[in-house]
């Protein structure tokens, strides 16, 4: 399974840091205002999050921010793009050994970990965000697109490897298992019960595998 989601430009207005060599400052700086504002807009929301709050927490002006990114909507997509990349960096490669099927499960498994409520809080905020907003709302379909393509042509190729249907819409199969991990995300901030997270797991993957002929 690549590591690389591919992908690509953030939208209409790209942002300015990107495509130009960062000094190691410039890298840390931008590194830590991307970190300030990931934790900002997940814990206190997209909405009530200023430019100015999260330069106030880095120690910087409100103009190096805009430099870097050239607007909260960028930063915001900047700060998915950046989430989703670091959770793929994140998988062992012990792990990546398994049959997909268990990868698949092992992600639902950790569901519960910071760095993962952090992330589906982030992702539920750049919905409720692009409701809103069609340039937000273009540039994350175009982002999350390009991560549900990745995991898509993954599940292809274990489709192919252990003789599943090939009729089966692997691209939709990714979907539905990202719509499952935000839905538990909305859930609990509804103060829902959920399953847990070991069950979850369980029935994804159990789903998966039943999915493999006997024979095989």
């Amino acid at each position: 399974m690549s590591a690389d989601p591919g992908l690509g430009p953030l939208g209409p207005k790209a942002v300015p840091a990107v495509g130009r060599r960062l000094t190691p400052k410039g890298a840390a700086t931008r590194a830590r205002i991307l970190e300030l504002a990931t934790e900002a807009f997940a814990t206190d929301g997209y909405a009530v999050t200023s430019v100015r709050t999260v330069a106030v927490r880095a120690g910087i002006t409100t103009g190096a921010v805009y430099a870097s990114f050239g607007s909260k909507a960028n930063l915001l997509l900047e700060a998915v793009r950046e989430s989703i990349l670091v959770g793929l960096e994140d998988v062992p490669p012990d792990v990546l050994e398994r049959p997909l099927p268990d990868i698949v499960a092992w992600e639902f498994e950790r569901s519960e970990t910071p760095a993962r409520v952090r992330q589906r809080k982030l992702l539920i905020e750049a919905a409720v965000a692009a409701t809103t907003d069609p340039e937000i709302a273009d540039a994350l379909g175009e982002l999350v697109g390009a991560r549900l393509d990745d995991w898509a042509q993954a599940l292809r190729e274990w489709q192919r490897e252990s003789r599943v249907d090939p009729a089966a819409d692997m691209r939709a199969l990714t979907a539905v298992s990202m719509a499952i991990d935000l839905g538990m995300g909305i859930l609990d901030q509804l103060r829902v019960p959920t399953p847990t997270p070991r069950q979850t797991a369980e029935f994804v993957g159990g789903y998966m595998k039943s999915l493999v002929p006997r024979e095989h």
